[in-house]
């Protein structure tokens, strides 16, 4: 048997299996789980409680189960989530010193320095969301480019309270060397970036990359796994034109370069409506 069928045929046994892991365990909660369950709890507690752990650890386990095979393996123009699916374009790149000089120009652009996502910003995220309160600074979640979640995020609340229900938001990570024994396709992601914007290396500079969206409203449902999170616009472009706005009018840009448009980007983004489409360019914008 030739490499390329056993492979086929692996890859395709390993979807059955978990599909198959899959429709037992909801077998089990429906047939089992749920009438143990509905006797001793009110029925709105049960669906509640079968909902939480459904989407937020069976169906990520079996994600990740699926992920052990089946790796995500492509042209790294788009981030994703911890389980490898795609979640928002890259679309931009700041050149600057250091990390510190990042933060300064964009919090004097008008951004605030997302704080690190823990369980307890996490919650206060989630209080803003649901009563509409004071938090400009909330957390990001977690998205990763180069096998690594974003180093650092920024964000500007689009409502009138500055809470987290709606937000113009970017991450960016620092394109840095993948340890020498890294997975391959970081490797090859690493190797990429340097390709595309060698040119705009001059002296001891470095180049951050980084997803920008807009967080139009407060709630969408994750296709993939039915858990919570925000609703996006999936004009992403316009985002990372209004990032460079709000950049030059704080007169902290020196340069800005456009890289060769490749093919127009469309991918399915996290939420149940978010279809992005992008225009293909980075643009890439040298700082003070």
């Amino acid at each position: 048997m030739r490499p390329s069928m056993f492979s086929f045929i692996f890859r395709l046994f390993w979807r059955l299996l978990i599909l198959g892991l899959g429709i037992v365990l909801a077998w089990l909660a429906i047939t089992e789980v749920y009438p143990y369950a509905d006797s001793r709890l009110p029925a709105f507690i049960v669906v509640l409680l079968l909902y939480c752990i459904s989407t937020y650890a069976v169906i990520p386990l079996l994600i990740r189960l699926f992920r052990i095979v089946i790796k995500p393996d492509h042209i790294p123009l788009y981030v994703t989530t911890g389980d490898g699916w795609p979640s928002d374009p890259v679309n931009i790149a700041l050149i600057v010193t250091n990390r510190d000089h990042l933060i300064k120009k964009m919090n004097k652009a008008g951004w605030y320095t997302a704080e690190p996502f823990t369980f307890k910003n996490a919650f206060r995220e989630a209080i803003s969301v649901v009563f509409n309160t004071h938090y400009p600074a909330s957390p990001l979640s977690n998205l990763y480019l180069f096998n690594r979640p974003h180093d650092v995020g920024f964000e500007i609340p689009t409502n009138d309270r500055g809470s987290a229900r709606t937000r113009h938001h970017v991450r960016f990570w620092r394109m840095e060397e993948p340890h020498l024994y890294a997975d391959r396709k970081h490797q090859y992601a690493y190797k990429f970036w340097v390709q595309k914007f060698r040119h705009l290396f001059i002296g001891k500079k470095e180049m951050w990359i980084g997803a920008a969206t807009e967080e139009t409203y407060p709630i969408a449902i994750q296709w993939r796994t039915g858990q919570l999170t925000h609703g996006g616009s999936d004009e992403s472009d316009k985002e990372r034109d209004f990032i460079l706005k709000t950049l030059k009018d704080a007169s902290v840009v020196s340069k800005v370069h456009t890289s060769e448009p490749g093919e127009e980007l469309r991918f399915r983004g996290q939420q149940l409506r978010t279809f992005y489409v992008s225009d293909g360019c980075i643009k890439i914008a040298r700082l003070k």
